[in-house]
């Protein structure tokens, strides 16, 4: 953006999501080819199928909480603040296109990479329910401290700490999702789960959006994350050790 202008660099940026779907055009659909029979081809997911997916993992607490997890994530905040950032940014006092305004659209992404790097180069945090709990509670923090403050460097850093916590909790739950479902299950699973956690920031635009423009982005922004803070925290309590987790018959 700063280099092309807005027009360009939007149209530069789209164009870099070619190659990768270019390459997902050419692979097997689940990326798995020896899985899938002598077609090369797995069974696609319906709507139906994600329903009856769905009743067979409410057996499975932890399954079913990490679904439901990452549906309400992207139902309740999503992505839609980051279309919402030039209002921000304008609140901020850096509503131009300079260095600022670029370091508050990147704060969050900045976040994720070092996230990313940490979680898969040091191993810090072991996939289980209460670290999925607790990385999510504290983004839905750093995403309301965000919507709170007037402070440029505290938004700043609370948009870094929540492109980390995001990854972090969402990659776990995403891993839970994986090993603990039956084998014969676990790509359709896998697939609940990222149906549930991007199909659903759709209507993120709705709860950040249209919402926001009625009581103020900052506002509706706070309000979703707090609601997706108690939604996280009763998540967490239906998993509770001594609760009894289930099974898939």
């Amino acid at each position: 953006m700063l280099l092309f202008g807005p027009p360009i660099g939007l149209f530069v940026n789209a164009l870099m999501f070619v190659p990768m779907t270019v390459f997902m055009f050419i692979l097997p659909y689940t990326g798995h080819g020896r899985d899938t029979g002598m077609s090369g081809r797995a069974p696609r997911l319906t709507f139906d199928d994600a329903l009856k997916l769905a009743r067979e993992a409410s057996s499975n607490r932890t399954i079913l909480s990490m679904v439901l997890l990452g549906g309400a994530t992207s139902f309740l905040v999503g992505n839609a603040f980051q279309a919402q950032m030039p209002e921000f940014a304008h609140d901020f006092g850096h509503d131009k296109q300079d260095l600022s305004y670029s370091m508050l659209l990147g704060a969050n992404a900045a976040g994720a990479v070092i996230g990313g790097l940490l979680l898969e180069g040091r191993g810090w945090l072991q996939a289980n329910a209460r670290n999925v709990a607790i990385c999510s509670m504290l983004w839905c923090c750093a995403i309301a401290g965000f919507a709170s403050t007037n402070s440029y460097p505290l938004a700043i850093a609370l948009l870094f700490f929540a492109g980390l916590l995001n990854l972090a909790f969402l990659s776990m739950a995403q891993t839970l999702v994986q090993l603990m479902a039956p084998p014969q299950l676990r790509g359709r699973l896998i697939g609940l789960f990222n149906m549930s956690n991007n199909g659903l920031k759709a209507f993120s635009g709705v709860t950040g959006g249209v919402i926001g423009g009625l009581i103020g982005v900052h506002s509706s922004l706070a309000i979703s994350a707090m609601i997706l803070l108690a939604v996280t925290a009763g998540l967490f309590a239906f998993v509770i050790p001594g609760r009894g987790q289930g099974e898939f018959s």
